[in-house]
């Protein structure tokens, strides 16, 4: 993996769904990401979960904040989270969800041009080359396990 930045995330007794929640929050707009899972459906819907349950502590958080620059900038993140879009199925050309959740093969037969590529299966070493090969400069693996 060239020019490309990896990360090892172990996953801590935390569920994988939360932590991959919490790491799309903490890119922010970072850009498009692509997630490698051998149960894009599953995932996908366990992820959503544990967005909107972000989305809610957020919420919380804003009705409890008296500053009104914090309460702006409360409400543009919340914007923001209720804007991403997330998808299990690979479209035919280019990544149209800002996260996109499929198997190793399925973005092989479609690479991912994106920013992030978080890794939560394992992938042979050969299609992982693959699968990154596309990537942009400096884009970033995550690697969760």
């Amino acid at each position: 993996m060239n020019n490309l930045r990896e990360q090892h995330i172990a996953l801590g007794g935390q569920s994988l769904s939360w932590l991959l929640a919490r790491h799309i929050y903490t890119i922010g707009h970072g850009g498009r990401i692509a997630i490698v899972t051998d149960r894009p459906s599953a995932l996908l819907s366990s992820t959503r979960k544990q967005w909107l349950r972000l989305l809610r502590r957020m919420q919380c958080k804003r009705s409890s904040t008296i500053v009104n620059s914090r309460k702006k900038e409360l409400d543009d993140r919340m914007l923001w989270m209720k804007q991403v879009t997330f998808a299990s199925r690979v479209p035919d050309d280019f990544l149209e969800a800002d996260v996109t959740f499929a198997t190793a093969g399925d973005f092989v037969r479609m690479p991912p041009m994106c920013q992030y590529v978080f890794i939560t299966c394992d992938v042979e070493p050969v299609r992982l080359h693959m699968l990154t090969s596309w990537l942009p400069e400096n884009a970033e693996v995550v690697i969760y396990g």
